[in-house]
């Protein structure tokens, strides 16, 4: 299940949200949708049966140094930690967006 949640992400990243960044106007509304399609994606996957928590964190680049860190309670046997980095080039900006999803049974 968790590598099927998994491949699932990395298509729907790669498909959806890389398509339709440049529709939108302002960072709220980015970070708004992407995570609500997360959601949504996994919810439809998992049947609702999990706490799903999606963190998202979008900047411009710079070419500055980011550390990003999740603090939550943790399960190593039924919870896992899924994170991932998305480059984004558009004609005004370059961004990079960093996600992190946590699944918890």
């Amino acid at each position: 299940m968790k590598m099927e949640i998994i491949n699932s992400l990395k298509v729907l990243v790669n498909k959806d949200i890389k398509d339709n960044f440049c529709n939108y106007n302002n960072k709220k509304d980015i970070t708004n949708d992407i995570s609500n399609l997360i959601k949504n994606h996994l919810k439809s996957l998992t049947a609702n049966k999990y706490k799903i928590i999606v963190e998202i964190l979008l900047n411009e680049n710079k070419e500055q140094g980011i550390n990003v860190s999740t603090r939550l309670f943790y399960n190593k046997q039924s919870d896992f930690l899924f994170k991932e980095v998305i480059d984004i080039i558009t004609p005004e900006k370059y961004y990079k967006i960093y996600y992190s999803i946590n699944v918890r049974i």
